[in-house]
């Protein structure tokens, strides 16, 4: 065959794409490869900012955080209240 014919992925290619090691998109929460320069859905440029939690995990986290954070808070209120 001739050189300029395709013959197929490398070894290097499927060493580097067949593997189970991803991220998230910290704009959209897409999956996406741990080493992506920009996200393959809203290519935005993630190099180096890769989540390890779904963006929808990680706001239900924030949330329940800040619940917990205003019912401490309303408990130390009234017991300063009464």
């Amino acid at each position: 065959m001739s050189d300029w014919m395709d013959q197929g992925p490398s070894q290097a290619d499927i060493d580097r794409f067949n593997r189970d090691e991803f991220g998230y998109c910290p704009d959209c929460g897409v999956s996406v490869y741990d080493d992506a320069e920009f996200c393959p859905k809203c290519s935005m440029q993630i190099s180096g900012r890769i989540r390890n939690k779904p963006l929808v995990e990680g706001q239900a986290q924030q949330r329940l955080t800040i619940i917990v954070v205003v019912l401490i808070l309303l408990g130390f209120l009234s017991w300063l209240v009464f």
